[in-house]
């Protein structure tokens, strides 16, 4: 037999189920269609995977199970695919890791020593004293940041494969178990008290032994931690000795702020009443070049002028305002599953993301000008419409357009478009395409 049969015959043996087996055949024959070529292992598991990438997870997360699978069977005799695969997954997963820490150092913004905290998170510290601890803070996160950044995330706890989700690798796990740490425990005398167990069942701390791994190297970083490995005991214990009050603000802000650990900001505990507009939006937008701020200020006035409210939360990475349940344009840096965005490494600093149907036939002119100016949002494999009808021919939805030669559709009502880095001259022309489409008067 050879070695695709002899391994389908070990997974057979192994119990695994025949939907599995029957995926391993197809996926194992087809990418060996594709050595031989020019590219090394190591290029074509690369550009297989690439190639591979479906937009759901757990097809997605498949495709890396078998593969390796695979590479562990054939480790000691072919040991040049094992290696080969181990490197493309090191690569790929700790460099996704790289690029999210640069991307929130890049968001992080110091607090101002001016800021007026809410009373409710200051507890009994003086306002100066709680914004000197917060600082702190902030500069301990940057540094984390940076260490994982310049030295090995797999070391942080970073998962691989196994930890593909829905929202992509770039979760920002720094704050997600820090959150888990104070809403696992309490606050007693600037040091938390976290249950193992409730912590353990946090989603970001499975498994445990990734977390543990981050837990070490926050003692690497000035954390104080016992009774983690003690069997015994059933909490932990964590404090940071050099820096006082750093816990109790660590406590503060997460005990509130939970829901928005992607972004590490200040303005979710300042007092409302200083700031000019929603603060989830703020937070997003604090850390971005001027020249985007413009365009988010103006697209925040636009939709409140319009009767759109603004919801403090962000849909793809977008900041959502809702008019009862129509919602305004998205707008943002944020990345879903179909942008046909590799394991979500967003390549673009901004984008503008709807759906476009009657504007098609009402506005043609207007559309031919956004081709020409974004030819590469039209015709992508996940506009084209597969859900509306058995047969895709029958959607009342479907517009057909030729793009380099050849017939593309596009489900008007199903999916978005994305418009990737658009100017401010680009952005006013979506929106009133959006607001054409949509029937939106003031």
């Amino acid at each position: 037999m050879d070695r695709i049969s002899v391994f389908l015959q070990h997974l057979g043996d192994k119990k695994k189920k025949q939907t599995y087996i029957d995926m391993s055949r197809e996926l194992l024959n087809d990418f060996q269609g594709r050595l031989g070529g020019k590219l090394k292992i190591y290029e074509a598991i690369d550009a297989f995977v690439r190639e591979k990438w479906s937009g759901y997870v757990s097809r997605d997360r498949a495709t890396y199970q078998i593969l390796n699978d695979y590479a562990d069977f054939y480790e000691a005799e072919i040991p040049e695919f094992t290696c080969a695969f181990r490197d493309h997954i090191c690569e790929t997963f700790e460099g996704e890791a790289r690029k999210a820490m640069r991307a929130y150092k890049k968001a992080l913004v110091y607090i101002p020593n001016e800021t007026q905290i809410a009373a409710p998170f200051r507890g009994k510290l003086r306002n100066d004293e709680f914004i000197a601890a917060f600082k702190c803070l902030q500069k301990l996160v940057y540094s984390i940041y940076n260490e994982i950044e310049n030295g090995s995330p797999f070391a942080w706890g970073w998962p691989d494969w196994r930890g593909m989700v829905a929202e992509g690798l770039n979760h920002n796990r720094v704050m997600a178990i820090m959150a888990a740490l104070v809403n696992s425990g309490n606050l007693e005398n600037d040091v938390i008290r976290v249950d193992k167990n409730s912590f353990g069942k946090n989603g970001i701390c499975k498994p445990i032994a990734n977390a543990r791994l981050m837990l070490s190297k926050f003692t690497e970083m000035g954390f104080n931690i016992e009774g983690l490995y003690d069997k015994k005991a059933s909490v932990f214990t964590v404090s940071f000795p050099d820096i006082p009050n750093l816990i109790t603000v660590l406590n503060a802000y997460f005990k509130s702020c939970d829901k928005h650990i992607q972004a590490f900001s200040y303005r979710f505990m300042e007092d409302p009443a200083a700031q000019t507009h929603e603060t989830y939006f703020l937070a997003k937008i604090d850390g971005e070049p001027e020249n985007l701020r413009e365009i988010y200020f103006w697209l925040y006035d636009e939709a409140v002028k319009y009767g759109f409210k603004p919801m403090g939360y962000e849909n793809m990475g977008c900041y959502v305002y809702k008019k009862g349940s129509k919602e305004w344009l998205l707008l943002g840096s944020g990345s879903s599953y179909h942008e046909d965005e590799f394991l979500h490494s967003v390549n673009y600093t901004i984008a503008a993301k709807t759906r476009f149907h009657n504007v098609f036939h009402t506005h043609p002119e207007e559309i031919n000008n956004l081709r020409k100016r974004f030819p590469d949002s039209f015709g992508r494999p996940w506009t084209a419409c597969f859900k509306c009808k058995a047969n895709p021919e029958d959607c009342k939805n479907r517009v057909t357009f030729k793009k380099n030669g050849r017939d593309y559709h596009h489900c008007g009502t199903k999916h978005h478009l994305y418009f990737h880095d658009p100017d401010f001259h680009d952005v006013k022309a979506i929106l009133e395409l959006f607001k054409l489409e949509n029937e939106i008067v003031k």
